[in-house]
């Protein structure tokens, strides 16, 4: 038996840890493939607005095809006045030329016809998705804190050189990858259907304002309700009671709203909904009047800007604690 020595030399750390973003995307990435390992939640969430986005893309289809079908008409006609080899030719000629001017006009006022009413479908399909993208936040989004503090698991996660913020990046990553799955993504492929099946790319040349304020629209309406889902997260210790924290926020305030507005015949009750100040902030972007929601736009966006903060406040407040192992 022989004595050995160990003459390792242990140096102090002198260097700097820094928290790197990707770190807030690997944490976004375990959290959306944990969602995908239920499949039958993901089929029985999602399956309304897959078959509402395959409806409205067809519908969109269809009126710029009755379009292009009218063009090929009036087209088609103006050739066949043309080429009539008769003595009254240039009669003809110029019949057809005052024929193409009316057309051309009256073609032009069907574009921006046709134009409109696609873009009144595709609000039309985010005002009927923002149940769903409540729907599918709360199932997704509920447990991505609470689980984290019932199985003490944030002591893992800030063992590692990994801030607060990093962490609520990770988590609001994937919650809004949830949300955008239920309404930005469908939003996209509905304006790049009706941008390919224009012709000569007009919707796209014509309604591109609208179309960075359907986007714009739907990111926000997305990032706000995530950092509430968030939030309210992070005041459970498990995801059932999340879930059911949400979805009493939601209806409590909807409901609340809609009640105190019959009952004292005034719309200001209804500030109290996040969804119904969204649709003030929509129909000012859209010039839509549906007299719902007739208050100034600024009390709306003060009003999301006070769900921001006060979202804020808490998960700064509940992560604080979780990092320091409260």
């Amino acid at each position: 038996m022989k004595a050995a020595t160990h003459t390792e030399i242990y140096r102090p750390f002198k260097g700097r840890l820094l928290a790197r973003p990707m770190r807030a995307l690997v944490l976004a990435w375990s959290g959306v493939r944990l969602g995908f390992r239920k499949k039958l939640p993901a089929l029985l969430l999602f399956a309304v607005p897959v078959i509402t986005t395959i409806t409205v893309a067809f519908v969109i289809n269809l009126k710029f095809d009755a379009k292009n079908m009218l063009d090929d008409a009036f087209a088609q006609g103006i050739t066949d006045v043309e080429t009539e080899g008769d003595p009254m030719t240039q009669v003809r000629i110029s019949a057809a030329q005052s024929l193409a001017r009316a057309n051309s006009d009256r073609v032009a006022m069907m574009v921006s016809s046709t134009i409109a009413d696609v873009e009144a479908l595709v609000y039309g399909f985010i005002n009927q998705m923002s149940f769903f993208v409540i729907l599918v936040m709360g199932w997704y989004g509920a447990g991505l804190i609470a689980e984290d503090k019932r199985l003490r698991a944030n002591l893992l996660y800030f063992a590692r050189p990994i801030t607060r913020w990093t962490y609520l990046r990770g988590k609001l990553g994937t919650a809004v990858f949830w949300g955008a799955c239920v309404v930005m993504a469908p939003t996209t492929i509905l304006l790049s259907t009706a941008c390919f099946v224009s012709p000569e790319y007009q919707f796209l040349k014509e309604s591109w304002p609208a179309i960075l304020k359907f986007e714009g629209y739907t990111l926000a309406y997305v990032l706000v309700h995530a950092l509430l889902v968030l939030a309210i997260s992070s005041l459970a210790d498990r995801r059932n009671r999340a879930l059911a924290g949400v979805f009493g926020v939601y209806l409590l305030t909807y409901l609340g709203g809609e009640s105190m507005t019959r009952m004292f015949d005034g719309q200001g009750w209804r500030l109290m909904s996040l969804p119904r100040n969204f649709q003030r902030v929509a129909e000012s972007m859209f010039d839509l009047q549906s007299g719902a929601v007739d208050w100034p736009l600024e009390a709306s966006i003060w009003m999301i800007g006070l769900y921001v903060v006060v979202s804020l406040a808490v998960l700064s407040t509940q992560l604080g604690r979780m990092e320091r192992g409260a």
